[in-house]
């Protein structure tokens, strides 16, 4: 099970098995609809800020579908690494953060901010918190901070390659769940903690924003799976 992603071979196998699961109907096109990557005028748009980019092919995919200039920070060296090697563009700047700080942008610069499977990797929810509060203070008034996880209302259910938590099991807030994703490049095991959906919402309420919504995603139009696979939170700064 992959804990440390300080690893090459760690961020690697995510990598490799993410890739493989192909990624960008997992939730992402609602990510990008309440970023209105697509109907933003790309030339004069701030940044978006990408919080917890992992290998960074989803950044290099708003640079060249959107044309929109993308900071990606993720605390882990080796996928800051993988990202630089493997999915370089010329609107994307990765930077590692290793205390997950935002010390190097400044107040209201950013133009919207996601974030991707992260919270659902924090162990409690002061963190989650904030890591809010830090995203908060970098986004410009009215900019948007869109959240994606798991469902939790969908925890123990197959899907086609990801499973979250163990069948017929009842999870308490906080508590650790194993995500399983199997792919034709083998089965990726992850430590992540599950959390209700009105946690993520008293996330982003606590650390200020308003006008926060929850939208229930399906699964990928491949998988005919009839439950809610993904969730994502937004908010408004």
């Amino acid at each position: 099970m992959h804990t440390d992603w300080e690893t090459s071979e760690s961020a690697e196998d995510y990598s490799r098995n993410t890739a493989a699961a192909q990624w960008e109907p997992m939730g992402y096109p609602a990510v990008f609809r309440s970023l209105a990557l697509a109907t933003t005028d790309s030339d004069n748009a701030p940044p978006i800020l990408d919080y917890g980019c992992g290998p960074g092919f989803v950044d290099r995919h708003v640079a060249e579908k959107y044309g929109r200039r993308v900071i990606a920070v993720d605390i882990s060296s080796s996928m800051i690494d993988l990202a630089r090697s493997q999915h370089s563009h010329p609107l994307v700047t990765y930077r590692h953060v290793p205390d997950s700080q935002l010390d190097f942008l400044g107040d209201k610069e950013i133009g919207g901010c996601m974030s991707c499977f992260v919270l659902m990797q924090m162990a409690d929810s002061d963190t989650q918190v904030e890591i809010c509060r830090r995203i908060r203070r970098t986004l410009a008034p009215g900019a948007t901070l869109a959240v994606l996880n798991t469902h939790p209302g969908s925890v123990g259910i197959q899907f086609a390659t990801l499973r979250n938590g163990e069948p017929d099991r009842v999870y308490q807030p906080g508590d650790p769940m194993t995500t399983v994703l199997t792919t034709e490049k083998g089965v990726l095991r992850l430590q992540d903690y599950y959390w209700r959906v009105t946690d993520y919402v008293h996330a982003l309420e606590a650390a200020g924003f308003h006008e926060v919504t929850v939208e229930h995603l399906p699964p990928p139009p491949a998988d005919p799976t009839p439950h809610p696979q993904f969730l994502l939170v937004r908010g408004t700064a």
